[in-house]
């Protein structure tokens, strides 16, 4: 299993509402890739977090799907739309 994170800082005066949509777009990849188990979206609570306000959790069975996923058209404009709204993000994959 391959776990994939994504952790978001916005542009200041990015609403929620658009943070909220985009997140939602992300998380419907789920169902369009196949070997992508599950997609977590959320906002951030903890204390220690640097800045980073959402967060997303990608479980994918192996390299290929992950790949699919970030290959995925629909992955390309979110992940458009969010380089567009963010002032920072970090990505990490490991596996488990």
């Amino acid at each position: 299993m391959l776990i994939h994170l994504a952790l978001f800082r916005w542009k200041k005066g990015t609403s929620e509402k658009k943070i909220k949509e985009a997140l939602q777009k992300v998380k419907s990849l789920c169902k369009k890739c196949k070997g992508v188990k599950a997609i977590y979206c959320g906002k951030n609570f903890h204390s220690e977090a640097k800045g980073f306000t959402h967060g997303v959790v990608v479980l994918a069975d192996n390299q290929e799907a992950l790949d699919a996923y970030r290959q995925h058209p629909d992955h390309k404009d979110v992940a458009q739309e969010i380089s567009a709204m963010e002032e920072d993000g970090l990505g990490f994959d490991f596996e488990d």
